[in-house]
């Protein structure tokens, strides 16, 4: 089974390896924030920070979803007064969200980014993005289940068919192999 830690781990597991830069710090934090975990933050600086928001779960159909928000800080040099790191460190994140993949889900959507940069943060010299996002995700992942997701290892293949077809008056064999790769 998969709990829904395991997904949230995953997911930050997945970004750190996308960003590739050990000067960013990539971490799960719980949620949102205010001024007082901003000044806490800023010495981790530059980060992307992911939070899992909100699941759906869609009772074991493939209706379940996570919503997350990975967040970005960014402390401003006296060379890049407009905060422009955060804004390229943001666009080299949405790629690597847009391809977080498991067997257990579906593709991400619904990807948002908004800048949340406001005079109270200027004054503490870092600016925040929110870059907010959906995972669709297999009910059966998480439903509880010890068996939890089939390998496709213990699937029966379909070997083929052999049957007859009839064409107007006559009768045709029709005989169709099919070869499974891995």
């Amino acid at each position: 089974m998969t709990t829904l830690l395991d997904i949230r781990n995953e997911v930050v597991r997945q970004i750190r390896a996308g960003i590739k830069d050990a000067k960013i710090e990539v971490a799960a934090h719980p949620g949102r924030f205010d001024e007082k975990e901003l000044r806490r933050l800023m010495t981790k600086t530059p980060a992307i920070l992911t939070s899992f928001l909100f699941h759906h779960d869609g009772c074991g159909a493939d209706e379940s979803y996570i919503d997350f928000a990975s967040w970005v800080l960014y402390r401003a040099s006296n060379k890049d007064r407009l905060y422009d790191g955060g804004l390229d460190l943001v666009s080299r994140l949405v790629p690597v969200i847009r391809n977080i993949d498991a067997d257990w889900a579906f593709a991400v959507e619904k990807i948002e980014t908004e800048n949340l940069f406001t005079g109270t943060l200027d004054n503490l010299n870092v600016t925040l993005w929110a870059v907010s996002w959906r995972w669709k995700i297999r009910g059966s992942a998480i439903d509880g289940d010890d068996a939890g997701i089939i390998d496709d290892s213990e699937l029966d293949y379909f070997d083929g068919a052999d049957a007859t077809i009839l064409v107007g008056n006559e009768s045709v064999g029709h005989i169709t192999n099919v070869e499974v790769k891995k």
